[in-house]
């Protein structure tokens, strides 16, 4: 005898098997549950730390709900960028299903690492990637790249907008400017064209070695610098910290540089994507490749979370007195003491 409850109890399977049918169906091709996924990182130093953090934890997310499993192998150059091409071949000959590059130049060895190979490669923070030819397009990649394109070439515009808001009295700024580098080319066209209109004087100190580095730093004078600019280029990333800032401090002048990093070693403001976050927007990127999307067919993406972060304890120790709107402003108010 078939009841009422029966025969509900039928139909609720029939519409179960249903749903699965049609989940298996549409579900993206490639897409799988309970895989183990290498994933192989390349950080130049660990000034990636951040960003790399952000990837991994939206990355455990995706693991606890589609029962993945990460394995993570990270190659770090600790500050020699010589040793990054090896490392990258390295990446690329273990075959891992996607490498990771943390940042511009890691970009460029990974680039040349993969030529010929079909291994996604995800990139999670880099400048001028369209002109550096790291990808052809912001739309589609060419190759086996994509990634977040930071457009801090662009930025620098807002940056130079930003002092202007801060220190209204400012008139002379100043750049580090590495011509063989193409985000530093792009940075300080920008510059100038930005600096003219807002009614700034460039100071621009060409270098290429950190010894060039070092001679123009010494000739720093508050006395014919208010500002120090800093555009987004690796060498002088490097040097910020350890050479730039001492001499910076020792003058009271003010550094305005792009990210986290740039506070961390002396600048008293930024502007600039979070670095977390684009960590984290490039995590959605390396799922979509393990759900079988080609890398040519993610577009490259720009930041979603743009900062303006002030280091309130180094604003006080320059004697800068800071409108009460741009701290109004401000994302972020760290208290960093040097």
């Amino acid at each position: 005898m078939v009841t009422k409850n029966s025969r509900r109890h039928g139909v609720a399977i029939l519409f179960l098997v249903m749903v699965s049918m049609l989940f298996v169906l549409f579900m993206p091709t490639g897409a799988a549950f309970g895989k183990t996924i290498t994933i192989s990182i390349l950080m130049a130093n660990d000034n990636r730390q951040n960003t790399v953090d952000g990837l991994k934890n939206v990355l455990a997310e995706h693991a606890t709900k589609e029962k993945h499993t990460y394995v993570y192998t990270v190659k770090n150059a600790d500050g020699d960028r010589k040793k990054l091409s090896d490392l990258s071949k390295e990446i690329i000959n273990a075959k891992p299903d996607v490498a990771i590059s943390s940042g511009g130049i890691e970009s460029d060895a990974l680039l040349v690492a993969s030529a010929g190979t079909d291994i996604p490669v995800v990139f999670l923070s880099v400048s001028s990637s369209v002109n550096r030819g790291i990808v052809a397009s912001m739309a589609s990649s060419g190759n086996n790249f994509t990634g977040i394109e930071t457009n801090d070439t662009q930025l620098t515009a807002k940056r130079l907008w930003f002092i202007r808001k801060m220190l209204p009295n400012a008139k002379k700024i100043f750049c580090f400017h590495v011509p063989s580098i193409v985000p530093s080319v792009e940075s300080i066209a920008v510059a100038r064209k930005a600096a003219s209109e807002l009614g700034f004087e460039l100071l621009v100190a060409q270098v290429e070695s950190e010894t060039d580095i070092r001679k123009a730093t010494a000739k720093l004078s508050k006395a014919n610098v208010d500002v120090i600019l800093q555009l987004p280029v690796a060498p002088i990333d490097r040097a910020l910290g350890s050479i730039i800032f001492p001499k910076a401090q020792a003058e009271k002048i003010p550094i305005f540089g792009y990210g986290s990093n740039s506070i961390k070693n002396g600048a008293f403001a930024s502007y600039a994507g979070s670095r977390y976050a684009n960590g984290q927007q490039a995590a959605r990127l390396v799922h979509k490749i393990v759900n079988g999307i080609a890398p040519k067919d993610i577009p490259v993406e720009t930041p979603e979370t743009l900062e303006l972060v002030i280091n309130r304890d180094l604003t006080k120790k320059l004697g800068l007195n800071l409108p009460s709107r741009v701290w109004r402003m401000a994302d972020q108010i760290v208290d960093i003491q040097f």
